[in-house]
């Protein structure tokens, strides 16, 4: 894979889940109670999955910065949004999709959409165990990752609010 793209992939999964760990440290206990929501651990785990789920988070979108770590936390990244898609997909199943998925500072239902979305991102963080093609990157390069980078953040922040939208809309 092209080192920008691999740069632009990283940096803005790594964004992703810094954002999402920032959400679920600030939210009190908000995040636990949207984890009990779920209905999949016993409520004696809840609390340490709670409190240690967004230091994982976090540790992931640092090591993803990293090259020597970039692997490891690809995978890490990867089984995390597998995961939280498997536990969307049994409430969903069960007829619960009206509960908070917990994705961000916002409430959200369930939907198919997350379900595609996360399926989506598990796919991009995976491409980060591709080999890099040796090349030098230059000063265009590095523009180009911060402009692709903004751009892929604001699709995805438009992208989840046009969900959100639709979620509202279909309630009323």
């Amino acid at each position: 894979m092209d080192p920008l793209l691999t740069l632009v992939v990283a940096t803005s999964i790594g964004l992703l889940f810094f954002t999402a760990a920032r959400h679920k440290l600030s939210g009190g206990r908000r995040f636990e109670a949207q984890l009990a929501a779920y209905q999949l651990l016993p409520e004696s785990w809840l609390r340490p999955v709670a409190k240690t789920l967004p230091w994982l988070e976090l540790a992931v979108a640092v090591a993803l910065l990293v090259p020597l770590t970039r692997t490891p936390a690809a995978l890490a990244a990867t089984t995390l949004m597998l995961g939280y898609a498997l536990a969307m997909a049994v409430n969903i199943k069960r007829g619960r999709a009206e509960i908070d998925c917990g994705c961000g500072d916002q409430p959200q239902a369930l939907s198919g959409w997350l379900l595609l979305r996360n399926a989506v991102l598990a796919i991009a963080a995976m491409s980060l165990v591709a080999p890099v093609t040796e090349r030098a990157l230059g000063m265009a390069d590095m523009w180009f990752m911060v402009v692709l980078t903004a751009a892929l953040s604001l699709a995805y922040v438009m992208c989840e609010q046009l969900t959100r939208n639709f979620s509202g809309l279909s309630k009323s």
